[in-house]
């Protein structure tokens, strides 16, 4: 490490250190701060409730359909139950500093991971594929997901960094941990960081994780692993040591006195406590689980962290939450979850991701912050007791220069086929969209009968590229 890596190291620890406690001492908390200010209040703008059995779903034909076999129970009209889990778009700067402040959950999540930066100075995109109305699929286009570019300025990533980390200390139950997500490129960086903020007596773990993908060099040994650091708030941490098989030399039974052995097509092994260097495959192209962001973790691996570290009904949270892996584990095993990110491909992955495990969530975002820019724009209606789309313009914003013709000709034929999912509040208040359902096909109708006469109509949704829209009518009658 050069003398200018150092001094990078110490001024982004002091910087960001500084910058927390400025933060913190504000009297002014988040929620009161007026349109414009530099942290914004949070709000609920989507409640998705998925939880009960489904309902009918009537498709565009009148036939009963079966898309994601999920319905939500009631709406949620007003504030969403606070044991809700969560979805931020946002800075996670802003929204931990709402969490502490507004939410009072200092010390109340056990286990944060996170997936920040790497330090690559790298742009990375995620892939999406346009299914038209008769089957047939676009080329495989990319859409930007996130910008890991620094001008190889450490200090400014490391000062990132190290703000944030002193909120997730706090954040943290006296039980809980961190594990923070890194490569070669700056893991040593940050482990020095960690030590200070957490203390170098809370380190418990370097975990590293190896897979096969990856590219080959000719000038070095090939990068196949990445390095997860493992930090607890207090020496009473929450840990469960996980096991796994430890095959026999040569394959063959030991026999050892008191010494339980067992067999596979592999051979003879024991169960020992797990090691710190776990091998485990990237999400495959042809993975279920693969959602064509880049970057997308396995759920195996964020498994092994939320089985070791937390019990059910434990609250996690992923502020660098990218696809929503931690989430997705979460649902899977019980606990509750929080996350957290600022990608539209990131958001609308999540909200996806997160109903296909038929999950009860809000979704948050930044209070009078005004957005910029093209918008995505919808056309639809209420008829005969439904809801339907008929016209859907995109914002191509993060679409590359060179696919924009591709994603255009869809447009032409039939531009519902670039809505990733959408779903309707039949009662809308103008407070926060509840959802009944998710329809995947947007050419299919919502059935609404009875529901909207008297109230606001409202549909909100997201197209394949992340990009959100919302369309209310004001106010339907029984002819409508």
């Amino acid at each position: 490490m050069t003398k200018n890596r150092i001094e990078a190291l110490l001024a982004a620890l002091e910087d960001g250190r500084a910058q927390y406690e400025r933060l913190m001492a504000e009297d002014e908390a988040p929620a009161e701060r007026r349109e414009g200010g530099p942290h914004p209040a949070f709000a609920a703008e989507e409640v998705y409730d998925l939880r009960q059995p489904e309902e009918e779903t009537i498709g565009s034909d009148g036939e009963q359909m079966d898309f994601f076999s999920m319905a939500g129970s009631g709406l949620v009209r007003t504030e969403a139950p606070g044991e809700m889990n969560r979805i931020a778009a946002g800075d996670n700067l802003d929204y931990m500093l709402w969490l502490l402040k507004e939410k009072h959950l200092a010390g109340k999540i056990q286990l944060i991971y996170v997936d920040p930066p790497f330090f690559s100075n790298a742009k990375y995109q995620s892939s999406v594929q346009i299914t038209g109305s008769d089957g047939r699929k676009s080329p495989v286009l990319k859409v930007g997901a996130y910008e890991d570019t620094w001008g190889h300025d450490l200090k400014a990533y490391l000062e990132m960094l190290a703000v944030r980390f002193f909120l997730m200390r706090d954040l943290l139950s006296e039980t809980g941990s961190l594990w923070v997500h890194l490569d070669w490129h700056g893991s040593h960086y940050v482990k020095m960081m960690l030590d200070e903020i957490f203390g170098a007596n809370r380190f418990v773990n370097e975990v590293v994780w190896v897979y096969k993908s990856g590219g080959a060099s000719k000038h070095s040994f090939s990068r196949k692993h990445d390095t997860l650091l493992f930090y607890s708030r207090t020496e009473n941490y929450k840990f469960r040591p996980l096991q796994e098989k430890s095959y026999n030399r040569e394959g063959k039974p030991y026999r050892f006195k008191g010494v339980e052995e067992f067999q596979d097509e592999h051979g003879w092994y024991t169960m020992v406590n797990m090691k710190d260097v776990w091998n485990i495959d990237m999400v495959g192209r042809t993975s279920a689980e693969r959602k064509g962001y880049a970057t997308q973790k396995p759920e195996k691996l964020l498994q092994r962290i939320v089985e070791s570290c937390t019990d059910e009904g434990d609250l996690c949270a992923d502020f660098f939450a990218g696809t929503g892996t931690l989430g997705a584990v979460c649902a899977e095993t019980n606990r509750r979850w929080i996350l957290c990110d600022t990608g539209d491909a990131a958001i609308g992955s999540q909200i996806l991701r997160m109903a296909e495990k038929k999950s009860a969530f809000l979704v948050e975002r930044p209070r009078g912050v005004r957005e910029v820019g093209p918008k995505a724009y919808v056309q639809a209606a209420v008829k005969d007791g439904r809801a339907e789309l008929q016209g859907y313009q995109p914002d191509l914003t993060q679409v590359q220069q060179r696919d924009r013709e591709i994603v255009s000709g869809y447009i032409n034929e039939n531009s519902l086929d670039l809505i990733s999912f959408w779903s309707v509040d039949p009662e809308y208040d103008g407070c926060v969209h509840s959802c009944r359902r998710i329809l995947h096909h947007a050419s299919d109708a919502q059935r609404i009968e009875g529901a909207g006469a008297g109230h606001a109509v409202s549909i909100v949704g997201y197209d394949l590229f992340g990009g959100r829209f919302a369309w209310v009518q004001e106010e339907v009658t029984d002819e409508d």
